[in-house]
C-alpha cells in the first residue's frame, strides 16, 4: 500500500468512526504487538499518526501528498 493509499484509509477511518478511531489504533497495535506480529502493529502505528494528523487539522488527506 503506497502512501497516498494509506492516507486515504486513514482519511476513511476518520469520516466513518471519528476520534474512536485513534483508541482502536491503540488497542490493535498493543494487541498485535503482544502476538508477535509486529508488521501489522506497523502498519496501524502509521495509521495512527496519520489518523492524528488528520484530526488536529495539520493535513488534508485529499490533498496531493508531498514526502520530504
Amino acid at each position: 500500500m503506497g502512501a497516498q493509499e494509506t492516507c486515504r484509509l486513514a482519511a476513511e477511518l476518520s469520516e466513518e468512526f471519528g476520534s474512536v478511531v485513534n483508541r482502536v489504533a491503540e488497542r490493535a497495535i498493543a494487541t498485535f504487538e503482544a502476538d508477535g506480529l509486529f508488521e501489522r502493529a506497523h502498519i496501524w502505528r502509521v495509521l495512527q499518526a496519520i489518523l492524528s494528523d488528520i484530526e488536529a487539522k495539520r493535513i488534508d488527506p485529499y490533498a496531493p501528498i508531498a514526502i520530504h
